[in-house]
């Protein structure tokens, strides 16, 4: 296997599993079940809280921030950016492969919202209304939190801080897109600075709660921009110096060890003050140990990219929050579930997530089979 070969298998491979991890962070039980505003699952042993915070808190973290890097290191992959006809290809490639999927979805899951007006579905959620302004529907796509969308008290799609689209997972998609409007200045900065303008945004990264007051939504979207510049560059970096970024991440063989070992602080530390840092340490180190694992077992034939589950990662990416939450609620009350037993509860954990990915998948293959250019045009051709 080549060294272009594995590379190309590595990025392949991360896509499912990490989207696997970002289906998990979105169906937490660590903070409890919260069905008609009363939360199940708070009583359970310190044990349960471990397994969930781990897998969700934990673990499941370090996806956006790696496929953040992904993204950038493919963004530049052997492109001069010295023409400037590259850039007008790559804004009109990614036209199709983020903007119109953005919209897409986030048109899909607005008219999913409006099932809380229906006879069947209303007594499930609280009262809606529906206004409409310029700047609600602007808020719905890029800012809809506590109740600046067109939908007002609809059912929650999003999570609980932070600035999101109605489709919550996809202000990761969003930031690509400013990051593509930024590429010139990043790829400036990163000719003139190289390493430097990483570790700069690293540093901001890494001490924002410190650095950018948190007050209101506009610095916490500065927080989530921050991310994406941090992550998107330091990927960048590699490609625009020409570094392949498997072999310079397997310079640290030894990272996945160290990353179970931060992993379990992590965990361990979860409510205390310091636990910021020590869970940023472990992003850091976790997504070079995911690289390195991933693709020591890829060349060690172990495991194989998987083409059908790797082309649906962003299906599944887009279309999970739409149902996850309601579909642990619905399992929940119809098994009668009981909310402190830590054995029934870490089972309904573990089934939710791979069922909504089990949903997700067969609805993938059905659009792909039946309806091909549909399927392209809310997975951006991928």
């Amino acid at each position: 296997m080549t060294n272009d070969e594995l590379l190309s298998k590595t990025i392949s491979y991360l896509r499912f599993p990490l989207t696997v991890g970002v289906v998990f962070i979105h169906f937490n039980l660590a903070r409890g079940l919260e069905i008609h505003g009363v939360k199940y699952g708070l009583d359970n042993p310190e044990w349960y809280f471990f397994i969930a915070n781990l897998i969700s808190e934990v673990f499941s973290r370090i996806g956006v921030p790696l496929f953040f890097i992904i993204s950038g290191f493919l963004f530049f992959y052997k492109k001069d950016f010295e023409n400037s006809d590259i850039y007008k290809q790559k804004l009109k490639i990614r036209t199709r492969t983020l903007l119109i999927p953005f919209v897409l979805w986030n048109i899909i899951t607005i008219i999913w919202a409006f099932k809380c007006f229906l006879p069947g579905f209303s007594a499930f959620y609280r009262p809606a209304e529906v206004q409409l302004s310029f700047i609600r529907i602007i808020n719905t796509f890029l800012c809809n939190v506590d109740n600046r969308g067109i939908i007002i008290g609809a059912p929650s799609t999003g999570l609980a801080e932070g600035v999101y689209p109605i489709d919550s997972p996809l202000w990761y998609v969003r930031e690509l897109m400013v990051m593509a409007v930024l590429s010139p200045i990043i790829y400036w900065l990163l000719k003139k600075t190289k390493q430097w303008l990483v570790i700069v945004m690293g540093f901001v990264w890494f001490f924002s709660s410190v650095i950018l007051p948190r007050e209101n939504y506009v610095y916490i979207y500065t927080g989530m921009l921050v991310t994406a510049l941090f992550f998107f560059s330091w990927g960048a970096f590699y490609s625009i110096f020409r570094e392949n970024i498997v072999l310079s991440f397997r310079k640290y063989r030894y990272a996945p060890v160290i990353y179970i070992l931060i992993a379990i602080a992590d965990t361990l530390t979860k409510g205390l003050e310091c636990n910021e840092y020590i869970d940023k340490v472990g992003i850091l180190v976790g997504v070079v140990a995911a690289v390195v694992l991933v693709s020591h077992l890829l060349e060690s034939n172990k495991v194989k990219v998987n083409t059908n589950l790797a082309n649906s990662s962003f299906f599944i990416f887009a279309l999970h929050n739409l149902f996850v939450g309601s579909m642990g609620n619905l399992l929940f009350t119809i098994l009668h579930i009981p909310g402190n037993n830590p054995y029934a509860m870490l089972a309904l954990y573990f089934a939710v997530p791979t069922l909504t990915i089990l949903v997700c998948l067969a609805l993938y293959m059905l659009l792909k089979r039946y309806a091909p250019k549909v399927c392209s045009l809310l997975t951006g051709g991928r």
